[in-house]
């Protein structure tokens, strides 16, 4: 998977760029602040039809702007694919060679993308709900159809919530409302729990491999998802209908919804330990990167294809070994695209450097 150029139109610093690309390694080179990550951002955003760094469209506008406009051609197994993301009006417009989507589902996973950057430590050091969104958004890529598990999910989940907010004191009305509630909870959640289940075996059986040349074969890498506080698929899905039933009364009292795959999580663990409560930092960057790493053979496995990898600063936060371990990698594959503040000891690597300045962006021979 390549992309062949991007133009980007009113988003973020850029009032109207265009880009071209080569296979292989291009880095993109300036100082903080002129445009790097949003180059990285933009070509994110017309692959998934998601930011990585905020949750409103109209955020990635250029100041002044209430509409952004992205375009891209790309290639996929020798074909030509041209991708459009429209922001107008409070209104999200995406096509594929010219022809509009009617849904998300239908878009994502056409072009299969993986980015890596500092801030993806909060993979391990973050909470429970950045290492749902990385695995769902991982998913998403693979089963369009886990988007509108999500999106129906998240529904009935405000329904709910909004039902027990009401408090109505455990009436007889209220019981046989939530009791629906819980069915569709038990149906679609039942479904988001396979799917997420299936791939945390998927990425930990590679991330356990990588991670093992990473260290040298001195520790063992495991992610476990756990579900409704179980480590075992089956026992989680035999206990959901009855978890449901047995914290009606505590959800009334507390009047949230404590049951579903909402609350999950996923545990990396070396040698049995928990990474995030005792791993060093430089193990935590370690895991990390060989999670992104595997997500990049689980996607070629599926597709027969590696996806497009981007790598924002990442070099910056690696040891030499690790750094090395990463660029050796990229050899492998398509296309990579990274940015850095200085490209002077990458330039032999590199197929293509870039200069990006004040929202400017011109090749460097």
């Amino acid at each position: 998977m390549e992309i062949k150029w991007l133009h980007l139109k009113s988003f973020r610093n850029y009032q109207d760029q265009e880009v071209d690309f080569r296979p292989g390694l291009t880095i993109l080179q300036g100082e903080n602040g002129q445009g790097k990550t949003n180059i990285l951002e933009g070509i994110y955003y017309l692959l998934t039809g998601k930011s990585y760094r905020v949750h409103r469209e109209q955020e990635l506008a250029r100041w002044g702007e209430n509409e952004f406009h992205l375009y891209g051609d790309f290639i996929v197994q020798r074909r030509k694919l041209r991708l459009e993301s429209h922001y107008q009006d409070k209104r999200k417009i995406i096509k594929i060679n010219q022809i509009p989507c009617r849904k998300l589902s239908e878009y994502v996973g056409t072009i299969n993308v993986v980015f890596f950057s500092p801030d993806d430590l909060v993979m391990v050091k973050g909470g429970p709900a950045e290492r749902r969104r990385f695995l769902d958004l991982h998913i998403a890529q693979h089963h369009s159809k886990h988007i509108q598990l999500l999106n129906a999910y998240n529904k009935v989940l405000q329904q709910k919530n909004a039902l027990l907010k009401q408090g109505q004191g455990g009436s007889k009305s209220q019981i046989t409302q939530i009791e629906l509630w819980n069915e569709q909870i038990l149906r679609i959640g039942s479904e988001i729990i396979r799917n997420r289940w299936e791939f945390t075996g998927l990425l930990s059986r590679k991330g356990q491999e990588i991670y093992g040349q990473i260290s040298s074969g001195k520790e063992e890498l495991t992610m476990d998802y756990h579900a409704l506080g179980k480590n075992n698929l089956e026992e989680a899905l035999a206990a959901f209908p009855k978890l449901l039933a047995e914290k009606m009364s505590l959800e009334m009292e507390r009047k949230m919804v404590l049951i579903g795959p909402h609350r999950d999580d996923i545990l990396f663990k070396l040698n049995e330990r928990s990474a995030r409560l005792y791993g060093s930092q430089g193990q935590q960057r370690s895991i990390v990167l060989s999670t992104k790493l595997a997500e990049l053979e689980v996607i070629r496995q599926e597709k027969g294809d590696y996806p497009l990898l981007l790598l924002d600063d990442v070099l910056s936060e690696l040891d030499r070994f690790r750094r090395d371990y990463l660029l050796d990698y990229t050899k492998s594959l398509q296309q990579t695209i990274m940015t850095m503040t200085s490209a002077e000891t990458l330039t032999q690597r590199a197929s293509l450097l870039l200069k990006v300045e004040k929202g400017q962006i011109g090749r460097i021979e």
